[in-house]
């Protein structure tokens, strides 16, 4: 009986830590590129724009994170750089975000957005070629 408790409750932490869990800080970040879905992609090397959206991404990672990959449609890919090695990857949707792996055995996260997140990043998002083919 106790074993059947002791199990139910390793098998509910484990649960909890890998539906949410905060992600560490970004940082090393020269460029970043972006797209809306199916739009060219620019090329932001600015360091004001680059911090600015570092530090949007970065308040987002302080939040808890669900190991899962959140279904995304018509969403703007985010891809940050250090020279040219890619340090991260995300799609962001209308109301929530999605870190993919960059590196082999990473894990994939997701988070719910609120409409006043990423503010610096949907600004520069606006600014270049809306998403086509969007449904």
């Amino acid at each position: 009986m106790r074993w059947r408790a002791l199990t139910g409750l390793a098998a509910f932490v484990v649960a909890a830590g890998a539906q949410a869990e905060g992600r560490p800080r970004l940082a090393g970040a020269s460029a970043v590129r972006i797209a809306n879905y199916n739009s060219p992609s620019v090329l932001l090397e600015k360091r004001d724009d680059v911090r600015s959206i570092v530090e949007d991404l970065n308040q987002l990672r302080k939040r808890g994170w669900s190991r899962s990959e959140a279904k995304l449609s018509c969403y703007s890919t985010i891809v940050l750089t250090s020279g040219k090695k890619r340090v991260a990857e995300f799609r962001v949707g209308a109301d929530a975000i999605v870190e993919r792996p960059v590196e082999k055995g990473a894990g994939t996260y997701s988070l719910a957005l609120e409409a006043s997140d990423l503010a610096a990043l949907r600004r520069h998002l606006s600014e270049i070629a809306p998403a086509k083919d969007c449904n």
